[in-house]
């Protein structure tokens, strides 16, 4: 502005507009190329990432783990993502091992109608389906552990 005040041409502010807004555009630029790595997120090693599975699919409740991604987030920091198939008996087993099945059948041959037999099905469904969410939590807790650079796990139930 100096110069286009001092010699009345106002081709010096245009020249230092360009100077400037290529100024910005180049620092946009090196930014973007610096942080591309962390904005894109790049895979961990295949052998990493099979070990964290070969640790998921030795749990007696998983059946299968589908669409399974593990993010490098830099820092030697990861993200896990899959998705488990539980195995359904397994579960319920594990549910009955904590409650006495003695009491259970007393429990059942007593009933009289549909009415009880359905509330002693639905609290007892309702008890396994929050034993689920133990067990998703359960194993993300021994993922962390016995891998910690597994700062975000998420286990999702199919």
């Amino acid at each position: 502005m100096g110069l286009t005040s001092l010699l009345e041409n106002p081709m010096f502010d245009a020249i230092g507009s360009l100077l400037v807004g290529g100024l910005l555009g180049a620092v946009a630029g090196f930014i973007i190329h610096t942080n591309a790595a962390a904005l894109i997120g790049r895979s961990i090693s295949q052998e990493d990432l099979d070990k964290i599975n070969a640790e998921l699919e030795s749990d007696i409740m998983v059946r299968a783990i589908y669409d399974v991604k593990g993010i490098d987030m830099g820092n030697n920091l990861v993200r896990y993502k899959a998705e488990l198939d539980f195995d359904g008996r397994e579960l319920t087993r594990s549910y009955l091992e904590k409650h006495d099945l003695v009491v259970m059948l007393k429990e059942v041959t007593g009933m009289t109608d549909i009415k009880e037999l359905e509330a002693f099905m639905l609290k007892h469904g309702e008890a396994i389906v929050d034993m689920l969410g133990g067990e998703i939590d359960r194993m993300e807790l021994n993922l962390k552990k016995k891998h910690p650079e597994i700062r975000h796990c998420d286990l999702e139930i199919l």
